[in-house]
């Protein structure tokens, strides 16, 4: 696994926090009721790849859909508070992996019980 330099870490870490707010405070959508940012990535140069989760069953499609519709308002929300001309633009996926290791911690649990 490559190591991220700390400039572009906190870089990622400051637009996975803002997107969370903008996510709680700016959007009124019933769809984005309990979605978590799990991970930022920089998927090269142009490109910010944020993986997102939602639980209780919640059908990733729906939600889906409607982050991809909201992306050019998050992107530029992003540059509005992060005073960059030039920010990579946002691609949002669905985390997969965050379902599995609930899945996983679950299976721990039924496993501690007498």
């Amino acid at each position: 696994m490559q190591k991220i330099p700390a400039v572009q870490q906190r870089f990622l870490i400051d637009i996975q926090r803002l997107l969370a707010t903008l996510l709680l405070r700016d959007v009124a959508d019933p769809r984005f009721s309990g979605v978590s940012i799990t991970r930022v990535e920089r998927s090269g140069k142009q490109l910010v790849t944020v993986w997102v989760y939602r639980g209780n069953g919640c059908d990733a499609a729906i939600c889906m859909s409607a982050l991809e519709r909201m992306t050019p308002h998050f992107q530029h929300e992003l540059r509005r508070a992060m005073d960059k001309r030039k920010l990579p633009n946002l691609r949002f996926r669905w985390d997969e992996n965050f379902e599995k290791s609930g899945a996983v911690m679950q299976m721990l649990r039924d496993l501690e019980r007498p």
